[in-house]
Parts: C-alpha cells; sequence; structure tokens
C-alpha cells in the first residue's frame, strides 16, 4: 500500500484574506492562482502495520513535524484506517521562501496517501482533502489557473478549487528570481 505522487506550487493571484474556520481550513473569499511548472514536491506514502507510529522524512532527514502529524490524522480519519503512514517527501520549492512549498506539499501528499490504498478520490475529493492540510494545497491539485471557491457550508463540503479556464492560460508566464535559499525572516 504505496504510492507516489507530484504536486506543482501556486502562487495566489488573488489572495484570500483570513479565514472563517480555522480547523477546517476554510477560506473568507474565493482565491485564485498559477502553477509553477519549475516548483514541485515529490511525495511517497506507505501505509502499513509495520511501525507504531508515523515517520516523516523531508529531503532525506527525518522530520517531526506538527502539521503533517496533524494531517495524517486527518487522513486516517478521513479513509476510516488505522495504519500508521511511512512518509517521503523531496522538496524542489525553497522552503519557507514565500513560494508556498506547503500547497505542493500537502496536494502531493493527499494525492499518494489516497492512491496507496487504491482510491479512485476525484479531483475536487483530493483539492477538499488537500485543504485540510493547506488552504493553498487545494489549488496545488491542478494545473494551470485555479479558484479556491469559499464555499458556504459549514462543514467545508463545498470549499475547493476548480480549473479556471481562459484564453489567458497558455500566455501568462511567472519568472521567479531566487536570491537566498534561506528562510524567510519572520518580523
Amino acid at each position: 500500500m504505496k504510492a507516489t505522487a507530484m504536486a506543482h506550487t501556486n502562487i495566489a493571484l488573488i489572495k484570500y484574506w483570513g479565514k472563517r474556520d480555522e480547523q477546517l481550513i476554510l477560506p473568507s473569499n474565493s482565491s485564485l492562482s498559477i502553477t509553477l511548472d519549475q516548483f514541485y514536491t515529490e511525495t511517497t506514502v506507505e501505509w502499513t502495520n509495520e511501525v507504531k507510529e508515523d515517520f516523516f522524512v523531508l529531503n532525506g532527514e527525518l522530520r517531526e513535524d506538527q502539521k503533517v502529524s496533524r494531517f495524517l490524522e486527518v487522513l486516517r480519519k478521513e479513509f476510516k484506517i488505522g495504519l500508521r503512514a511511512v512518509v517521503h517527501s523531496e522538496n524542489h520549492v525553497p522552503t519557507a521562501a514565500g513560494l508556498a512549498s506547503s500547497a505542493s506539499a500537502f496536494a502531493a501528499l493527499s494525492v499518494a496517501a489516497s492512491t496507496a490504498l487504491g482510491r479512485e478520490d476525484s479531483k475536487s475529493d483530493l483539492s477538499r482533502l488537500a485543504r485540510r492540510g493547506s488552504g493553498s494545497a487545494s489549488r496545488s491539485i491542478y494545473g494551470d489557473l485555479a479558484i479556491w471557491q469559499m464555499g458556504e457550508r459549514h462543514d467545508g463540503l463545498d470549499s475547493y478549487a476548480v480549473p479556471f479556464e481562459s484564453t489567458l492560460t497558455k500566455e501568462l508566464a511567472v519568472v521567479v528570481a531566487v536570491v537566498s535559499d534561506k528562510p524567510k525572516k519572520n518580523f
């Protein structure tokens, strides 16, 4: 019960400003993003009963990450399983540099975790699931332009991303100049 998935990061062109529900990660407004084709995360998930705790390896280094741990609990509840996860993730996005590395990370984790169980979740289901790890991850399920719909329901079932079709899609480009690979400072 093992699978690998890749997801690209995205940059919001129209941002969401605040969350109306922190636990379900429901935005206060819809948002629009563009996918970056050069920055991505590749993640392998193995669901197993051979280990007693989850393992998360990022770029070859064993890590303790509360967001990943919480998200794995969300996945277990959603998938109705008691298995533990061994997660290996390679991030090809400068971490904490403002390029939404968590968007590609949680989108790839969602797809790999679902696929490893042989599930055939729709993109909207995967987007809704990825949102629970990182709101922007809902948009990283898709390429090109995507709209994360804020939805109206209190349970979040109508808050997921959809592709945004436009003649502009093939004409838009984003240029990213990485001037430092160090994490940004919090002021």
